[in-house]
């Protein structure tokens, strides 16, 4: 591959982690919109739902049910594997961020909506440690399932040539982001419940 070559696939790339992160950003920016609207009943009833939640944690009597974790882990890059195999892709790709990051962002708003600062504990641990691995593996079948996406279109369009990137590459990259995306559900699933038992005592 030319330099130039190895040029404009790293603008295309960024141009792909740019528009991804912004529609990420996006859908975090009004799930903490929504979170800081939510008013009146809907506001007490939330208030009572995290407090009960955080006393049940206290006391180690959270159900643990681990196939549900798992699959709220592993659907959205099921979805975003599927997408890269299709034009539709991208406007799928960007559809997909933006409804991540909304409900990424709107628990932790509403921890911190109803236990002010203290509240950012309980939302790391419960939502920022399994990010720590989903979301690195998110990135890395969207960015080159949205430029595959945009490669179809232009073939459908008759702009361009090559098909699907079914190679050795692309099934590594997959078996590494569904595994992430696994470790994320495990982690939730064996470690969160744990540290989120003696945080708990702290912010009731």
């Amino acid at each position: 591959m030319g330099m130039s070559k190895k040029w404009d696939l790293l603008s295309e790339q960024n141009g792909a982690l740019a528009v991804l992160a912004a529609a990420f950003l996006t859908g975090g920016a009004a799930g903490c919109l929504l979170a800081a609207l939510s008013g009146g009943a809907g506001a007490e009833e939330l208030s009572s739902y995290l407090a009960d939640y955080l006393t049940l944690a206290q006391q180690g009597e959270l159900p643990r049910s681990h196939w549900p974790v798992l699959w709220d882990q592993v659907k959205y890059l099921l979805a975003a594997l599927i997408l890269g195999l299709t034009a539709l892709g991208l406007a799928g790709f960007p559809i997909l961020f933006g409804v991540r990051g909304f409900f990424f962002s709107f628990p932790v708003a509403c921890f911190c909506r109803v236990f002010g600062g203290r509240g950012l504990f309980p939302a790391f641990v419960l939502f920022g440690l399994p990010a720590l691995l989903w979301a690195p593996a998110l990135f890395m079948a969207g960015v080159p399932g949205f430029l595959s996406a945009q490669q179809l279109l232009r073939r459908a369009l008759g702009e361009g040539r090559g098909g699907l990137p079914l190679n050795g590459a692309y099934w590594c990259r997959a078996g590494l982001c569904v595994g992430l995306a696994l470790a994320a559900g495990l982690l939730e699933c064996w470690v969160v419940p744990v540290l989120l038992r003696g945080i708990a005592r702290v912010v009731l």
